[in-house]
Formats: structure tokens, C-alpha cells, sequence
């Protein structure tokens, strides 16, 4: 049987791209992130309240994984929160909207993570005004634990549907002004 040269290259290039794929693929399938879950591993192991609420904090969801964060401690029981001025996406969110909600997630978990300890946190948000820091937080004692403390380090992205119940009219409309609203059954399936 004789090969013309294109089906040889043809054929010798399918099955290097074969192997490397394989090879690829069993990689993958073997290779755990350790440094990258680190964090999730680290998170609670500290004696004070204030780190041990943080380290749960810092994997709240943050646009680009960007993590806008930086803290100061004050005195024993506080905390003040700032932006990192060097970590913006001037392209993508020009205006810190992306940053900010990254860092009220920041703020969020924070709290709940410390209500697992018995520690309720008061927040005072932007303190010192837009130019300040973004929240100045104390710890007390006497919080009740938030039932989606236990939940912190099990979250996933749910590419799921919620239901598949349509959305009544009166609903549809009352989010109207907050939204583009679509009930339409094949404008929804598109």
C-alpha cells in the first residue's frame, strides 16, 4: 500500500495530536490544585476571632479574582477595610461597581463567619466618606449563629434552573423597572 505524503502527515499528525491529548487528558484528571485550595484549608485554624472571620472572608466571590482587599487591625476587637488602590479594572468596571460588590461580599462572609464564633460585627460603611476606607468593623460577643455559616466552604455556581414554574405577571412586572423581564416560553429557551 503506498501513502501519499498529505495522508502520511495527515496521519502522523492525528496521532501525535492523539497522544498529546491523552497525555493531557490523564494530567488533568490527576492533578489536584493543593495551592490554589490552600485557603479553603487554612480557612478557621486561628486563635483570634478577627482572622478566624477573614479567613473565610477572603474566598468570597470578587470580580476577576481580583481580591480588592486590605486590611488593618485596630486595637483588639476592630478592623478597618480598605481598597487596594492598586487593584482596579479600569476597562471592565470603570466606575469600582465590580469591586465594590466583590468587597460587600468580602464584608458579608465576614460577618457570618464570625457569628459562627459568637461574634456579632458592627459595620460602619464608609466611615470617613467615598474617599476613606470602605467599612471600619467591631467585633462583640453574643451573636446568634447565621445558618449559612455551616455553608461557607461548600459553595458552588449553580448553572441549574431555580424552577420551572413560569413567573406570575404581577411579579414579572413589579421587577419591570430593575430589569429586562422575559416570561415568553421560546424568548426564555433562547
Amino acid at each position: 500500500m503506498t501513502l501519499s505524503r498529505r495522508k502520511a502527515i495527515a496521519l502522523i499528525g492525528g496521532g501525535t495530536v492523539l497522544a498529546a491529548t491523552a497525555g493531557a487528558a490523564g494530567f488533568l484528571t490527576t492533578r489536584t490544585p493543593y495551592k490554589a485550595l490552600a485557603p479553603w484549608d487554612a480557612a478557621g485554624h486561628y486563635d483570634d476571632a478577627r482572622m478566624r472571620a477573614l479567613s473565610f472572608a477572603l474566598l468570597a466571590p470578587n470580580p476577576h479574582n481580583l481580591q480588592p482587599w486590605l486590611v488593618e487591625f485596630e486595637a483588639s476587637d476592630a478592623l478597618i477595610l480598605h481598597h487596594d488602590p492598586n487593584r482596579h479594572l479600569p476597562h471592565t468596571d470603570p466606575f469600582d461597581r465590580q469591586i465594590t460588590i466583590g468587597l460587600g461580599c468580602f464584608l458579608e462572609q465576614m460577618v457570618i463567619a464570625a457569628s459562627a464564633d459568637g461574634y456579632d460585627v458592627d459595620l460602619s460603611l464608609y466611615p470617613d466618606g467615598e474617599d476613606g476606607p470602605i467599612a471600619h468593623a467591631r467585633f462583640r460577643t453574643g451573636a446568634r449563629i447565621d445558618p449559612l455559616a455551616e455553608h461557607i466552604l461548600n459553595r458552588r455556581s449553580c448553572k441549574e434552573p431555580f424552577a420551572d414554574d413560569l413567573v406570575e405577571a404581577d411579579k414579572a412586572d413589579a421587577l419591570a423597572p430593575y430589569a429586562n423581564i422575559i416570561t415568553d416560553a421560546p424568548a426564555v429557551a433562547e
